[in-house]
């Protein structure tokens, strides 16, 4: 079985690196897939070299991904392995995983941002002596 962060420890289903266990939300798409569209998928394990998630969405061994993490953005990864819903994918760049952890700043969300000024609006036909 191949490991989830990429990097063997020369053990059998060892893993090298620190592994977060969580459940972030993120989306999957195949790299140059313009058929398949973006899927939702349930990330329970993040390192800085890859992830364990859930998903609805198959996936063959070897597949070239972009996965979307808040607070990281789009990564590229390879899948490493699948099993009963769950597959573990290997990022091509290391990440720092305590960015996916982070909140996310009130101002940082474009949607969000104050748009008009309260203090201008008035009712209109308002007639004020």
């Amino acid at each position: 079985m191949s490991d989830i962060a990429g990097e063997a420890s020369g053990l059998p289903g060892k893993r090298s690196r620190k592994r977060d266990s969580l459940l972030l939300m993120g989306t999957i798409k195949a790299a140059g897939d313009y058929v398949r569209e973006t899927q939702p998928i349930r990330i329970r394990n993040l390192s800085s070299t890859g992830l364990m998630a859930v998903s609805s969405a198959e996936y063959d061994l070897g597949a070239i991904v972009e996965i979307g993490i808040k607070g990281i953005g789009l990564v590229a990864g390879e899948v490493v392995w699948v099993r009963d819903g769950k597959m573990g994918i290997t990022f091509q760049e290391t990440i720092d995983p305590l960015r996916a952890r982070r909140q996310v700043a009130p101002g940082d969300d474009e949607h969000l941002r104050k748009i008009v000024d309260i203090g201008r609006i008035r009712r209109p036909g308002l007639k004020i002596d």
